[in-house]
């Protein structure tokens, strides 16, 4: 065989693959509709045009509603959610009460509650032995009472 019908040979087998591609695929998938082969060009475009004004008139009225949600909820107030521990419970007051009072920082009889004496013992408690000053029972206080 000689090289030009080498390439000859090679040429019409690529062009029988194209044309053979071309019959199983048809026409150029950008102009198949489905469902719309056999109307005539015009009916398919007006078709998508109604398509794409709806789709966008759609895509409108979502945002302006989004749009409404998130002013109103700017405008209501937020009830602020406080973290942490409110009040302390008796029992655990007079077990801070009977460490301080052991300790020699509370002169009276332990109550239950946190009131101004305890706050003071605390406090005292607290600059004696080199802590943060602040009259309520924090971690470092209480370890060093022992509780």
């Amino acid at each position: 065989m000689e090289l030009p019908q080498l390439f000859q040979g090679l040429f019409s087998r690529r062009l029988f693959f194209v044309l053979l591609c071309l019959l199983l695929l048809g026409p150029p998938v950008a102009e198949l509709s489905f469902g719309e082969a056999n109307q005539p060009s015009e009916a398919r475009s007006s078709r998508t045009k109604q398509f794409l004004s709806q789709s966008s008139s759609q895509q409108q009225a979502t945002s302006s509603s989004k749009s409404k949600k998130s002013s109103t909820r700017s405008k209501r107030s937020r009830k602020r959610v406080v973290r942490g521990q409110r009040t302390i419970e008796p029992s655990r007051v007079v077990e801070i009460q009977s460490a301080l009072a052991a300790a020699g920082f509370y002169k009276a009889e332990p109550t239950g509650q946190w009131d101004e004496l305890t706050s003071k013992a605390m406090s005292s408690y607290q600059q004696n032995n080199g802590f943060k000053t602040t009259g309520k029972p924090d971690a470092l206080s209480l370890k060093k009472l022992g509780l």
